[in-house]
């Protein structure tokens, strides 16, 4: 290997904390991993302080990156995201400031990774980790700075201030991957994987936005990817004491854990917001539930009615497409409905109006959109194609929303819909699906779950090189809203299918045509993406407020 590739990217998030950072970076710098076989990414959540600084003083010392993102509130998970983006090692390496490593942990996880024949996710061990800084004074006195190595030698052989998880280990043994969840002990503050797996899985979820479960998240997402969770002592850190509420990061994590509950809903998640973590493999195992890589099987028993409204053939399949394929294989009835027939996709993104023309065209996107329902397990009898005109749906406004009425009317009991956001959606046609829909459903009385998608934004514009705009309804209040994410990692496969039979969208159909009419940078995005976002009320699986 290229000397001068870095074989580990070390990511450090930080906030204001530049003594916290120091010690790290000191740390580092006494690595037994020659220096140029690594890299150090410094990720600032918007500090204050003079952690910028701090960083530079490590220049001659250490490969170091310093990456600033603005103050924001809480978002450990983008700032984490933002160095993994960044990072140029195969192996990338998570530690919070004020973690020393010992000398020998960078190593020690290189080691883990290229030992194994299988993709791994490695728990290094956290000396002195406490949960309210108990015992934090002592344990200042304790850690010799200067030689951590020497610290963390002396506490293992005393037995003091051990990992918080070695009530885990003793009780499952350091071999615990085979655990129905080895991965309710993948804290962030001292692990590793491979780069490429951890962007494979989608990084971090950044709608975290207090402490507790983002690390858990992608741990689980790892686990269902195939990654096989090992410890390794020798990857050893201490935890430097700092001042923490326990009160204040478990009503953070305890909104974070009903989040992560509902966002994966699997018999195994739900355990996780209302059991401690050490627990739930005895009950998963005393339960008989069934297997994260089988849950599709024992998932939602009360099927309930679904409903998902697309601007034009294919919207349902790009927003929605791995979430429909989930609800139908749970035993979900799903119905689908198009409110414009996309006549007009090849003429309005391509200046194409023959070979199809726009009437043709209307009628094989009808078709495609029927075989694109039957990929994701829906019936034909659900399948509703209302048919107004491609990008003109400001011209029907009146007879789309008696349609749309006729369609709601017939499915009373519907209790999940799916529709594109109203205010954040750029394209006409989609805004105004959206309007039209939750106006019907006031209209009506109805009161089913609302999950709204937006597929049309400035980096669509921009990717289409098409604008259709018009201005939205003026509203004087509007209910707060965030965004919720569903995992649809096992639905991909579905998805892409589902994708490939809108064939006048992504493949050269028409005789002459030079490029797509969904760009292949496009395509790619919303067919890898293992999580499918919705905006939902605020008060649905509510979640602490951001950092002031």
């Amino acid at each position: 290997m290229d000397s001068k590739v870095p074989q580990v990217s070390v990511i450090v998030p930080t906030y204001n904390r530049e003594r916290l950072l120091r010690l790290t970076l000191e740390s580092l710098a006494r690595q037994s991993l020659p220096s140029d076989t690594f890299e150090v990414i410094v990720v600032d959540d918007g500090s204050s302080d003079g952690s910028a600084d701090v960083t530079a003083e490590f220049a001659d010392r250490l490969d170091v990156t310093y990456l600033f993102q603005e103050d924001q509130g809480y978002r450990v998970a983008a700032a984490r995201n933002l160095g993994l983006a960044h990072a140029s090692g195969e192996v990338s390496v998570f530690v919070d400031s004020g973690v020393l490593l010992h000398s020998g942990a960078l190593a020690a996880h290189l080691a883990s990774h290229t030992s194994s024949p299988v993709p791994v996710a490695v728990c290094g061990y956290v000396f002195c980790f406490n949960e309210d800084n108990e015992d934090g004074a002592v344990m200042e006195r304790a850690i010799d700075y200067a030689n951590p190595d020497a610290t963390m030698e002396e506490l293992r052989s005393e037995g003091r201030w051990l990992d918080i998880r070695e009530e885990w280990y003793e009780k499952y043994g350091d071999d615990f991957a085979d655990l129905p969840a080895p991965w309710l002990v993948y804290w962030t503050c001292n692990v590793s994987a491979r780069t490429e797996r951890l962007r494979e899985v989608g990084g971090f979820d950044e709608n975290y936005r207090a402490w507790g479960a983002e690390d858990v998240d992608l741990s689980y997402r790892l686990h269902r990817a195939g990654d096989r969770f090992v410890l390794n002592r020798d990857a050893a850190a201490i935890h430097v004491p700092h001042p923490k509420s326990y009160t204040e990061n478990m009503r953070s994590a305890a909104a974070n854990y009903r989040y992560f509950g509902e966002k994966y809903d699997t018999p195994i998640t739900r355990l996780v917001p209302d059991n401690h973590f050490f627990l739930i493999n005895d009950l998963i195992r005393e339960g008989g539930l069934p297997s994260c890589a089988d849950h599709l099987a024992a998932q939602d028993p009360d099927a309930g009615l679904v409903l998902v409204f697309s601007p034009h053939p294919d919207d349902e399949t790009i927003a929605c497409g791995g979430t429909i394929a989930r609800r139908t294989a749970a035993g979900h009835r799903v119905g689908i409905v198009w409110a414009t027939d996309g006549s007009r996709s090849h003429s309005a993104v391509l200046g194409m109006d023959t070979d199809p023309t726009p009437e043709e065209l209307a009628v094989i996107r009808a078709g495609e959109a029927r075989n694109a329902a039957r990929v994701l397990g829906v019936a034909d009898e659900d399948v509703h194609l209302l048919g107004f005109t491609d990008t003109l749906l400001a011209e029907s406004v009146d007879d789309c929303r008696e349609a749309v009425r006729k369609v709601l009317a017939s499915y009373p009991e519907v209790s999940e819909v799916y529709l594109p956001h109203d205010v954040k959606e750029l394209n006409a046609d989609h805004r105004l699906t959206g309007e039209i829909v939750l106006g019907c459903l006031a209209d009506l009385g109805l009161t089913p779950a609302v999950f709204k998608y937006v597929v049309w934004d400035e980096r669509t514009e921009a990717e289409f090189v098409f604008v259709n705009r018009n201005e939205p309804v003026a509203v004087a209040e509007r209910a707060p809203e965030r965004i919720t994410a569903r995992d649809i990692a096992p639905q991909l496969t579905v998805k892409r299918a589902a994708m490939a039979e809108h064939r006048t969208q992504v493949t050269l159909y028409a005789p002459g045509q030079q490029r797509t009419v969904v760009p292949p940078e496009f395509l790619e995005r919303v067919t890898t993406r293992p999580l499918e976002e919705f905006w939902v009320a605020a008060d649905a699986y509510p979640m602490p407020a951001p950092r002031s």
